[in-house]
């Protein structure tokens, strides 16, 4: 298209610097003399020009699809680490993983495409300007085909977005299905269920595949009307610009060289138009997750210098009802004195791990009100900073011991390091093996028995040197004598900070334990002598 008119101006086709080319008047002004070989070159240089400039737009459009895609991203687990945990437990984790990774993802194609549709629509229009400045008649026919051809693209709108939506649950659930499948994976193996797992996991994955091949079908079929249409309307402009127009070859040439050009053109911005509107539910989706973690951010006060406590902690008529389960959990009235070894006793589902969780600031009360040391819970700096919590299932990361042991604190030293796995017990182990610290641990610890992981998981905690530490039935499912060991190593501890452990036989605790709190069916007592509840 752009070597036609240049070797009409030089004169290759009989009429030499044609006025009617705008551009060869404004090359004449500037003393440019036409000659094939100033037509080839010039030619060149401009081709090398448009390169240089695709170039730049393909980069630029590339980083912008990155970067935007990055900030959504970081924006939703931004928001996710700040919401509240009664929220978030009522999430599936497959869900927000499907949000994080997939969905952005479908939104940064569809960012892709709509800076396509944006740089696509300006070289149409630059295409339309030409034409019009040559023909203006048979620039607004071929215009007017180009919109008609659109409009029938347009049939398959709604069959987009919808087949976004269906994608996108289909993806929701392949997510969610596989994180459950990866949590319960060696019960599947003992109890021998792969081949149903299996099954459940293709029927999902075939799911999924579906509509993808529902929407390519019906975009590829709409192209292929197009196309069609596309080769009507180029017979029907050569025709009339033939017979009643009468235009030279080579101005034909150059009409129908623009009108070829901007009908992939037009394709593509409605192919744009159909990729958007398929990934608007994506979009929703994340926008809907952000929003819902907006509005429940969590409201404990930032995080800060670890709080100290030197009175107690009180609940005063604390109540909670956990939303999706008839659970509630009622408190009268409860104080802990500050650096005390208190057990808390109960049956399994009392809510014992309730009252923790309320202790923490993890869930808030619908009613009442918690203090430490005369301050409302929820405006004590620092005060998750200065829990340490130990779980009946022990949370070890990938990666190496001194990984596990500095979380979240880089800056501890060897010697730190050494010195809390001698009060847990595991240095001894910790040397033996060939690359001391840094030995890789496994996923989740997997390279660990049950004993070394929760004493791996209490020297971790003692590093944060805490306020106070909670035990959450973290040696039930431990052998005697790495049940020795850790309450060896929590009597150590008496008098250092406050301790909560939560267990079901207090009567082993004996010697070690200051006071007793009972939790029976939702209803949690006052804190009592220990020498009082053993008489």
């Amino acid at each position: 298209m752009l070597l036609l008119p240049l070797l009409t101006l030089a004169g290759v086709f009989g009429r030499k610097g044609d006025d009617s080319f705008v551009v060869g008047d404004a090359l004449a002004s500037l003393g440019f003399t036409w000659s094939i070989e100033a037509a080839l070159a010039l030619f060149v240089m401009l081709i090398g020009l448009q390169s240089w400039l695709v170039l730049l737009r393909d980069r630029e459009s590339r980083a912008l699809q990155l970067r935007f895609s990055d900030s959504l991203r970081q924006r939703l687990y931004a928001a996710i680490a700040g919401a509240r945990w009664s929220f978030l437990v009522e999430r599936h984790s497959g869900e927000l993983l499907n949000v994080l990774t997939t969905e952005v993802q479908r939104i940064g194609a569809g960012t892709h495409f709509l800076v396509r549709v944006f740089t696509v629509s300006l070289s149409a229009l630059a295409y339309a300007f030409v034409a019009f400045r040559m023909s203006p008649g048979l620039a607004s026919l071929a215009v007017g085909t180009c919109l008609f051809l659109w409009l029938l693209l347009r049939s398959t709108d709604s069959l987009s977005r919808q087949s976004g939506a269906l994608l996108g649950e289909a993806n929701r659930n392949l997510f969610s299905r596989t994180q459950d499948f990866l949590s319960i994976l060696k019960l599947v193996k003992i109890h021998g269920e792969e081949a149903g797992n299996i099954d459940r996991f293709c029927r999902a994955v075939d799911v999924v595949t579906d509509r993808f091949e529902d929407f390519h079908k019906a975009n590829t079929r709409a192209q292929m009307f197009f196309r069609v249409g596309g080769a009507l309307a180029l017979a029907l402009l050569t025709y009339v610009a033939l017979e009643l127009m009468e235009l030279s070859p080579a101005r034909l040439l150059v009409m129908l060289a623009i009108f070829v050009r901007m009908l992939p053109q037009v394709a593509e911005i409605s192919n744009g138009r159909q990729q958007l509107l398929h990934m608007l539910p994506a979009f929703e989706a994340w926008r809907a997750l952000f929003a819902a973690c907006e509005r429940q951010r969590d409201t404990m006060a930032p995080a800060g210098r670890a709080a100290p406590m030197t009175d107690s902690i009180v609940l005063d008529r604390v109540d909670f009802c956990h939303g999706r389960s008839h659970h509630h959990l009622h408190v009268e009235r409860l104080t802990i004195p500050a650096m005390s070894t208190t057990a808390i006793i109960g049956e399994s589902g009392s809510g014992k791990t309730t009252l923790l969780d309320l202790l923490s600031g993890l869930l808030v009360p619908d009613g009442g009100d918690i203090r430490v040391d005369g301050l409302p819970l929820g405006q004590v700096p620092g005060w998750r900073r200065s829990i340490a919590y130990i779980p009946q299932e022990t949370m070890i990361q990938s990666g190496a011991i001194r990984e596990n042991l500095a979380w979240g604190n880089e800056a501890l030293g060897d010697g730190e390091l050494w010195h809390a796995l001698s009060l847990a017990a595991l240095d001894g182990l910790v040397r033996k093996l060939p690359n001391g610290l840094d030995t890789e641990v496994g996923e989740r610890g997997v390279k660990l028995s049950g004993g070394e992981k929760q004493r791996l998981a209490l020297a971790r905690a003692l590093l944060r040197k805490p306020t106070l530490l909670i035990l959450d039935e973290a040696t039930s499912a431990l052998d005697p004598d790495n049940h020795r060991l850790v309450l060896d190593t929590v009597r150590s501890l008496h008098g250092s900070m406050t301790v909560l452990v939560v267990t079901h036989r207090h009567e082993e605790l004996a010697g070690l334990i200051d006071g007793v709190v009972a939790v029976d069916d939702g209803l949690v007592g006052e804190w009592r002598m220990a020498a009082e509840v053993v008489a």
